[in-house]
């Protein structure tokens, strides 16, 4: 069975104004979905906290795992840098969010932003109510910068989706 249309999370490339949040960035990705009528009410920054907080238990647990394995590296724990929203807040605007933080090893920035229709495709109904992108931008400082992410990556790619697809299509929770 195939998914409905708004449920279906997409990668797309990331704008100009991405790659401007951390300047002399190696690495950027989108991805976007779809609002439901029930989050196109809701802000930028309600939708990153309702994001987060929904997260499946196997995403904390690899954020647990990766703060263990990274603590013998001096790199900074995720733990240790968690809001509400998930990162520290760098800025939040009425239709943007931007959370990040900077390590020894890499600086990142994540962006959540809500936009009324898609830019790059011709307008239809199901673009009436909106999409929810979520972009991931990041500088490496040095090599270990440059193998962390390549470790990472998989990971985030699935994490990206799989955080964005909880919004209009929330998984049951496993305690």
């Amino acid at each position: 069975m195939q998914q409905p249309r708004w449920q279906h999370t997409e990668e797309i490339r990331p704008a100009p104004h991405h790659w401007a949040l951390l300047p002399g960035a190696g690495f950027a990705d989108s991805f976007r979905i779809r609002l439901t009528p029930q989050l196109a009410g809701l802000d930028t920054t309600e939708l990153t906290a309702k994001m987060m907080a929904e997260q499946p238990a196997w995403v904390s647990g690899l954020m647990q795992l990766r703060d263990r394995l990274v603590a013998p590296l001096g790199l900074k724990r995720a733990a240790d840098n968690r809001t509400p929203t998930g990162f520290p807040l760098i800025m939040a605007q009425a239709g943007r969010v931007v959370m990040g933080l900077d390590d020894n090893h890499l600086d990142f920035r994540l962006c959540v932003e809500k936009s009324a229709a898609s830019p790059d495709a011709q307008r239809s109904d199901d673009d009436e109510l909106g999409w929810l992108t979520v972009t991931t931008v990041v500088r490496t400082k040095r090599m270990l910068g440059q193998v962390y992410l390549a470790a990472i990556m998989p990971f985030h790619r699935l994490i990206a989706r799989t955080l964005l697809q909880g919004l209009v299509a929330p998984a049951p929770r496993s305690h």
